[in-house]
């Protein structure tokens, strides 16, 4: 199959493009210097030239770039799918979030990520869209968990795991090989990717720290109070438990 894929040069995308290629898929990566995000004939010329079977949204970028190449997929019939976020979820949204709940975002990631997923919706009725909890990387230098724990640490001198928050999340390749699946298999729909069984944030940074040589100070922590895992059980993910070390 050959798919067209934006934001590899993200977090992200990088990963599930190594999936896809590991898996013989053909791989096109989306390059905004030669293919501009703001010039849909620009957009229809390049995506009708390399003719795929799927498109792969994951980039950050405009509602309206999203609408875009959603609109241009549904014209050729070429399969798509959008990577949201559970920011669309707001703090006062307890979980288990299941995908029929309506979604009240009420920070400005969340609220575009929203956008996005309407005009997504409106542009191609037959598009995937797959929400993302937050990411767990390897190493610091992505906008993923280990790098957050890294600046906490050098910031701070120590990290404050709350054992009364569960984060949404999912380590970097259990979420590539979920979407590769969502995107070969799956019908059009709203989809949640979920590898957090209920482990709370001190539990999950505790496991880091132990699988990488113990670099950090956690501490117990009390805040934030907050639950936002999602739930859905169309979409297998590997528990990020089977990655986490137990204690010595």
């Amino acid at each position: 199959m050959k798919i067209i894929l934006t934001g590899m040069n993200g977090t992200v995308a990088p990963v599930v493009g190594q999936w896809l290629t590991d898996q013989k898929h053909v791989v096109i990566p989306w390059n905004r210097s030669v293919v501009p995000t703001d010039d849909e004939d620009a957009m229809r010329d390049f995506i009708r030239t390399v003719h795929p079977h799927a498109f792969l949204h994951i980039a950050t970028g405009s509602p309206d770039w999203a609408a875009a190449v959603a609109r241009i997929c549904a014209k050729h019939h070429i399969k798509f799918l959008f990577t949201s976020s559970v920011s669309v979820f707001s703090g006062s949204q307890a979980g288990p979030l299941t995908p029929n709940m309506e979604p009240d975002a009420n920070d400005e990631y969340g609220r575009y990520k929203l956008a996005c997923e309407h005009c997504v919706r409106a542009a191609c009725p037959e598009a995937i869209i797959v929400r993302l909890g937050w990411q767990i990387g390897s190493a610091p230098g992505s906008n993923t968990m280990i790098d957050y724990l890294h600046r906490a640490e050098t910031e701070q001198g120590r990290i404050e795991g709350s054992s009364r928050w569960r984060p949404s999340c999912s380590f970097l390749q259990d979420t590539a090989a979920s979407l590769g699946q969502v995107l070969l298999h799956q019908p059009a729909g709203l989809y949640h990717c979920e590898g957090n069984p209920g482990l709370t944030f001190h539990e999950i940074a505790t496991g880091l720290n132990r699988l990488l040589g113990n670099p950090w100070h956690i501490v117990p922590g009390e805040t934030p109070v907050y639950e936002n895992l999602m739930l859905d059980p169309r979409v297998p993910v590997r528990s990020i438990a089977s990655r986490l070390p137990g204690p010595a």
